[in-house]
């Protein structure tokens, strides 16, 4: 059963799964996320987390569009107008004194991110933008990675740092 939390007037929503854990650690910063696409107007849909996937008919429901793509059988955080996005935070006691440790937390987050899905939102470390889009860089150019957007989270909002295509 889909639950309906907000609705604008412009036509935005945000909706999630009677089944989402919302005592989950990241719950919060995921319906942060959503609700910065909704009120853009964006139809957007938490989805819950299937510890087994293959064979489970819940799992084949809610991800049907994943079929045949390399993220089936993964659960991304949330659903914005049919695109799937995953949220990924960090230990917020972790150690982050340094530019080095700042840019290593941010490039775990993003590796963890992309094996759900190809838009990835990560939590702001302070990282230096500049170091970041080179990593991107060179994930999509010299790995091959396939990375369609990176946003990091701030106190703010949503700050687009890379989508595909875009200078």
């Amino acid at each position: 059963m889909i639950l309906k939390l907000i609705e604008y007037e412009n036509g935005g929503m945000v909706e999630v799964y009677s089944t989402v854990d919302r005592t989950a650690s990241d719950y919060k910063n995921v319906l942060a996320c959503c609700i910065y696409f909704a009120k853009q107007g964006a139809k957007t849909l938490i989805t819950p987390h299937f510890s087994e996937t293959v064979g489970n008919p819940d799992y084949a429901i809610i991800y049907a569009s994943l079929m045949n793509t390399h993220y089936w059988g993964r659960c991304p955080d949330f659903c914005v107008d049919g695109i799937w996005y995953e949220h990924e935070g960090y230990d917020e006691t972790k150690d982050l004194s340094t530019q080095k440790k700042k840019l290593k937390t941010f490039c775990n987050m993003l590796g963890r991110g992309i094996k759900q899905s190809d838009r990835v939102i990560v939590e702001d470390t302070g990282v230096g933008r500049f170091s970041a889009r080179r990593t991107i860089y060179a994930r999509t150019h010299f790995e091959n990675q396939n990375i369609n957007e990176v946003y990091i989270r701030t106190a703010e909002g949503l700050e687009l740092l890379y989508k595909k295509g875009e200078g």
